[in-house]
């Protein structure tokens, strides 16, 4: 009888369980595939955040640090600079199994979950290997087609995007562009947008959208990644779903709880799944550990879902008028400084809208008053006045 068995050991399995060893659980984690194992994933993630639940380093998993930001549509394209320790990419066959390898656990990989069963004082769960556990609670982090959440009854009804990412080897000069720099390139696709993420010795690019036509994502990464000069042809592209949070479909049971992709925890503007993975498998751990696992919904929503939900909002409207917000939103420099303030994640999603919607009389008055000043005094005196107002220089 194990006191808590995690299903899944991606980076909210291995999160939980690293919470729950250090408390003294006893934890069991079952993963389907082998370890280290490749997840499709942009790997983009918060080093602050990584800093904040655990003590331990990741240098040795860290890819690339990342140091700006790159919002471009059509031939425009803007630079933010990140926070210094802001933002870093990984590889999840690394990453995942860092953490694991961390916690207090035992763990049995190699045989898929076939069926879970909740009792009154028990969860059962057997694998393909004909094995059977029992623990006390159980916590799903096996996923977007989760089988906690279908054998259990939750997330029947769960809203998702899709997304196709591939990792390229690319050349040098591709390489020193890109190894500092995420690329986010918008107007190419109605309800999505595209990235270019840098890793160690190539670059991982992907397309994600929410209601794409048959083949509209294929089509789409090849055309605009070709005009980038990064050969996707010759890469394997790997497709997979992303849920996201609605606040409608039931993310637990009394004594089985859902985290990351699992419980839809993607972030709905960007994508991202890592941060909140790792957020919602700490939850689970002190919800468990505080014996209140029936508080987890209230604690997910007030800490991760209701800014979700604003940021859904936000992604619906967002994508219906892609031009209009990257001009008035990612080339204001106020407005774009708060999403690389989101991404890192030093902000949210309620700060970050009322930053653009706050920053947008100065931004008008700004480049109004630059306007005039390179009309009497050149560029270079427009130049200073939006150095003055955007930097303080």
């Amino acid at each position: 009888m194990y006191d808590v068995i995690i299903v899944g050991a991606g980076p909210g399995g291995a999160t939980a369980a690293y919470c729950l060893g250090e408390a003294g659980k006893r934890v069991l984690v079952i993963e389907k595939d082998t370890l280290p194992r490749y997840k499709p994933c942009g790997g983009g993630l918060s080093l602050r955040m990584l800093e904040q639940v655990f003590p331990f380093s990741f240098d040795e998993v860290i890819e690339a640090r990342v140091r700006t930001a790159t919002f471009a549509l059509g031939q425009r394209e803007i630079r933010v600079p990140l926070p210094e320790r802001g933002l870093a990419t990984v590889r999840r066959e690394k990453f995942d199994a860092h953490i694991l390898a961390h916690a207090k656990a035992d763990v049995r990989t190699g045989a898929a979950v076939r069926k879970v069963t909740e009792r009154d004082d028990r969860v059962s769960v057997q694998t393909s290997d004909g094995a059977v556990y029992e623990g006390r609670y159980l916590i799903g982090a096996d996923g977007a087609k989760s089988v906690v959440a279908r054998d259990l009854g939750l997330r029947r009804g769960h809203a998702q995007a899709a997304a196709i990412e591939a990792e390229v080897p690319v050349a040098p000069e591709l390489m020193a562009r890109f190894g500092s720099d995420m690329t986010f390139i918008f107007g190419e696709i109605h309800e999505g947008y595209l990235w270019i993420f840098p890793k160690t010795d190539l670059l991982n690019v992907g397309i994600g959208g929410f209601h794409p036509q048959r083949g509209e994502l294929q089509a789409t990464l090849a055309r605009v990644m070709a005009r980038y000069g990064i050969p996707v042809d010759k890469s394997r592209w790997h497709g997979h779903p992303l849920p996201y949070y609605t606040h409608r479909e039931p993310i637990s049971t009394a004594r089985a709880l859902l985290v990351g992709d699992a419980a839809g925890l993607v972030d709905p503007l960007t994508g991202e799944g890592i941060r909140l993975a790792i957020k919602s498998g700490r939850l689970a751990a002190q919800a468990i550990l505080a014996g209140s696992p029936e508080q987890y919904p209230k604690m997910i929503y007030r800490q991760i879902g209701m800014c979700h939900l604003w940021g859904l909002g936000l992604a619906h409207v967002f994508f219906q008028f892609q031009r209009a917000f990257f001009r008035l939103g990612v080339l204001n420099p106020l407005a774009a400084r708060a999403f690389a303030d989101m991404l890192a994640d030093r902000s949210d999603y309620p700060a970050t809208i009322l930053t653009v919607i706050g920053s947008f009389p100065m931004y008008l008055l700004t480049e109004g008053i630059a306007a005039l000043a390179g009309l009497l005094g050149g560029q270079a005196r427009r130049d200073r006045v939006r150095s003055f107002v955007y930097a303080g220089d």
